[in-house]
């Protein structure tokens, strides 16, 4: 069988693929991976064939310090502003970003599919391009959302508005109603695009009610665990995986890490590619981790080390860190509450320190504080003595046991072997109908 992965050009999106990508290579399968030239480069030293589609204007292979634009200082600016702010500034932009020439990239995509000629599909939820133009061309796809459930809305919610939230976040009512109308509005427009975009290949094509809704033409994955949230009721056609986790190596920086019983915690901590960008976050966590007296692993990128601080000797700081591999010598994160590091940290069975900034992360942070699994803080506004004491919080209350009973049951699942068993089920369907 030969199976086409369609990836954003963003490496958080493509690294959970990228497990989907080797369990299907090592069930014998060929894997062709369609993404953006950003990405491109990775994916082919990650083992796996890439022929090239570009998705939209942007692109994130990895924010290191010397990537920076006019976008991003502004989101970086609507973070500072706090949730709503933020929250409107993606919505506004989510009128252009996601449907990315969509004419464009529909004839790309057929002459991927020719060349290609795929037993079977599988796209990300949040290429929109891609699947409005194999809705189009009715070419079966499977549907794979990397992120929160919140981003496949169900009927009564809409895209962007952040229903659910850890307490802390609030905002005034008129303030939440008239993010509520923009989101609303936005779902409105973008589905009206996106209809026209099917239509424009497809005259016959039924017009979808909510784009950001619509799942897969062959089915529906969400890399998240299902009895987290409990999302699967309201999405009762939706497959939820679990996790999918690539494997990794260790690096230098982390190769001399003790994997055994330590004199000290040591507490990892990522803002992601973007937000790492929010040094003054960044510096809190670090400071209340000198109070405390723990060790540290921690990604710096966009951030130069020495804004941190002093970092004592037993510290790793660096611009990248291969997260699944120092996961294993830490025993807490804190993080952004981004979906890839919040499940890769449940499966490695840590509690977790969420400090959300924007789209799906609120929801996030909230699922593991309610599921007892960790504790959330507003970034920007907890100081450090907060952020070491909820942190204490975690490691001496019941956190860390339900979350280490929580990665056994994940890891005995295994999400990218999950989804290469939908994969393969449409593959045959598929070939029956040929």
């Amino acid at each position: 069988m030969r199976a086409l992965l369609v990836v954003p050009d963003y490496v958080s999106h493509w690294n959970p693929l990228s497990a989907v990508a080797a369990a299907l290579t090592g069930r014998g399968h060929d894997v062709v991976v369609a993404t953006g030239p950003a990405l491109g480069p990775r994916v082919e030293a990650d083992g796996f064939a890439h022929v090239q589609l570009r998705l939209g204007a942007g692109s994130n292979p990895g924010v290191s310090r010397s990537v920076r634009n006019a976008e991003l200082d502004g989101f970086f600016a609507a973070t500072h502003a706090g949730m709503v702010a933020t929250l409107r500034y993606q919505a506004e932009r989510r009128r252009h970003d996601l449907l990315w020439e969509p004419q464009a990239v529909a004839e790309r995509v057929r002459e991927v599919i020719e060349d290609v000629a795929p037993d079977a599909t599988l796209v990300d939820q949040l290429a929109f391009g891609a699947t409005a133009a194999l809705r189009g061309l009715r070419v079966p796809f499977v549907s794979f959302l990397p992120g929160h459930p919140c981003q496949l809305p169900a009927r009564g919610e809409t895209f962007g508005y952040p229903t659910l939230r850890p307490p802390r976040f609030t905002a005034r009512e008129d303030e939440l109603a008239s993010l509520a109308e923009l989101c609303r509005l936005v779902t409105l427009e973008f589905t009206a695009v996106y209809n026209a975009a099917v239509s424009a290949l497809d005259p016959e094509a039924d017009a979808l009610e909510d784009a950001f809704a619509a799942g897969g033409t062959a089915g529906t994955l969400v890399n998240y665990p299902e009895h987290l949230g409990g999302y699967a009721a309201r999405r009762p056609h939706v497959g939820f995986v679990g996790s999918c986790v690539r494997a990794e190596q260790a690096d230098a920086t982390i190769a001399g890490l003790d994997r055994g019983l330590r004199e000290r915690p040591r507490a990892y901590v990522s803002l992601g590619s973007f937000l790492s960008a929010r040094t003054d976050v960044l510096r809190s966590v670090a400071d209340a981790l000198r109070m405390l007296g723990w060790d540290a692993v921690i990604a710096t990128g966009a951030t130069d080390p020495a804004d941190l601080g002093p970092a004592p000797s037993s510290w790793v700081l660096a611009e990248h860190i291969p997260q699944i591999a120092a996961l294993q010598s830490c025993d807490l994160v804190v993080c952004h509450g981004g979906n890839n590091t919040v499940t890769e940290a449940l499966t490695a069975g840590l509690p977790l320190l969420a400090l959300p900034f924007s789209t799906d992360q609120f929801a996030g942070a909230e699922d593991v504080r309610r599921g007892g699994l960790g504790d959330a803080a507003v970034p920007g506004v907890a100081s450090a003595a907060e952020i070491a004491s909820r942190l204490t919080g975690l490691l001496e209350g019941p956190a860390a046991s339900k979350a280490e009973a929580f990665g056994r049951g994940l890891r005995s699942a295994n999400g990218a072997e999950r989804v290469a068993d939908v994969v393969e089920r449409v593959g045959a369907r598929v070939a029956l109908l040929q």
